[in-house]
């Protein structure tokens, strides 16, 4: 990509501008020449495939210092392995198999947040229930929740469990916080067909009032990983045909 022998996609420059520190207006002027680059040839008809607001989302994620997020649906994006990932849109059953691969890798790359050691803060907060959901199966559930395990163990990086005696949808739909060094906060929000930035003071607000009520609910740090490795060994057992046959 440095030689300019091949192309590369907006979310992938943009991990890598972030990596050396380029951001604000320096960086949106890189972005938008990849994405003059790609518009005359695949990035335009792939633009139902990769959203638009995908690619804003990753220019937020990777100039955030502190990205707070509560998923009371299905295990946050950015802690998600391939294999959840995958299931997760397949058991949806709403994309066609070509975008579910470019969607599900262009989650991956998101991922290269997780494997900083500086710059952000991350702190996920996900009900139990969620959990304890069993997509994809017991081994896909098993590799999930170990992988979880791996992250949390960075410190930079919390998951905290809203334990299921606590009603989490009071609580609202899926949210981002996400705080910067040289902007205002920005919450991101999503539905089925539509996604959201949020920057109103009033909006900040809220979510911050979400996130002081998850903080006061939630097991804390220690027993969220508990949980995590309890469920973990009960998702391990023997898939179909790996047991000795019986005499």
């Amino acid at each position: 990509m440095e030689n300019g022998e091949r192309g590369a996609s907006e979310i992938a420059v943009a991990t890598y501008l972030a990596y050396f520190h380029v951001v604000g207006p320096e960086m949106d002027r890189l972005i938008a020449m990849c994405r003059e680059i790609w518009a005359k040839d695949w990035l335009q008809p792939h633009g139902e495939l990769v959203p638009e607001e995908l690619r804003t989302l990753v220019t937020h994620e990777t100039t955030a210092t502190l990205i707070n997020q509560y998923e009371p649906l299905v295990i946050p994006g950015l802690l998600q392995t391939e294999s959840y990932a995958t299931a997760l849109f397949r058991t949806a059953g709403l994309l066609p198999d070509e975008a579910i691969d470019l969607r599900v890798q262009a989650r991956l790359e998101r991922q290269n947040l997780l494997s900083r050691d500086w710059g952000v803060e991350l702190n996920f907060y996900i009900p139990e229930p969620v959990l304890r959901a069993t997509l994809g199966g017991p081994s896909v559930m098993n590799d999930q929740l170990l992988h979880m395990l791996l992250v949390s163990s960075r410190p930079w990086c919390s998951i905290r469990v809203v334990p299921a005696s606590f009603p989490a949808g009071v609580l609202g739909s899926p949210f981002q916080l996400m705080e910067y060094a040289n902007h205002g906060p920005v919450a991101y929000v999503e539905n089925q067909t539509h996604s959201m930035f949020l920057e109103k003071a009033e909006d900040i607000r809220s979510y911050r009032a979400i996130l002081v009520k998850l903080k006061a609910v939630t097991l804390n740090e220690g027993q969220s990983r508990e949980l995590l490795a309890s469920l973990a060994n009960e998702y391990d057992v023997p898939e179909a045909g790996d047991g000795v046959a019986e005499e």
